[in-house]
Parts: structure tokens; sequence; C-alpha cells
């Protein structure tokens, strides 16, 4: 019974609007996204977004939920592999200065 709660609120989730946080210490020039399957194109997202901001991103639709975000910085690209947008909030792109990248939700 339990699983099948579970699945059903899995597919009920839908990828909507969230608020996207710059936790990398530096300025996110330009932001992008597409579904993690790797199969659509990237989209603009938008930018600059400097270190600390916070922004609205509208829902991003389908059924999926997963998604890679890709960042500039520094004239470097950094991909954030298999966001998960269902069910949350806010999403905060966090880098290190060795390059490790992570996300928190809330």
């Amino acid at each position: 019974m339990v699983g099948a709660a579970l699945l059903l609120a899995a597919a009920l989730s839908t990828p909507g609007p969230f608020a996207l946080v710059n936790g990398t210490g530096t300025t996110l020039t330009t932001l992008s996204i597409r579904a993690a399957d790797g199969r659509g194109n990237w989209r603009a997202l938008g930018g600059p977004l400097v270190s600390g901001q916070r922004s609205a991103m509208p829902a991003q639709g389908g059924e999926l939920c997963a998604f890679d975000i890709r960042g500039r910085v520094d004239g470097a690209e950094f991909t954030w592999s298999s966001v998960n947008l269902c069910d949350v909030r806010s999403v905060t792109l966090n880098r290190r200065p060795d390059g490790t990248l992570w996300v928190d939700y809330d």
C-alpha cells in the first residue's frame, strides 16, 4: 500500500516554478537548462546571477523531474547534472574552488 502511494505521488509530481540561488561564490554570467536525459536542446534561463542572488524560475513543463543546469563562470562552463525540480521551492547551485559541484534543495 505504501509503495502504491509513493508511485502515485511521483506520478503527480511535475517540475514547478522554483527559486534558483547562486551559491558558487562568483557570478554566473549565463544559465541554461535541458532535460537530464540529454535529448533536448539547452534553453536559456537567464543571467547574470551574482553570488548569493535568488531568481524566480518558471515551471519547466513536462513530466520529467531531472534537469541539467549549466552556468558560465569566468569563461568556463559548469553543469549541475540531474537536478530534481519536482516538489522543491528553491535550488542552490554550489561550487567549491576545486571545481566540485553540488546542489542544495529547499
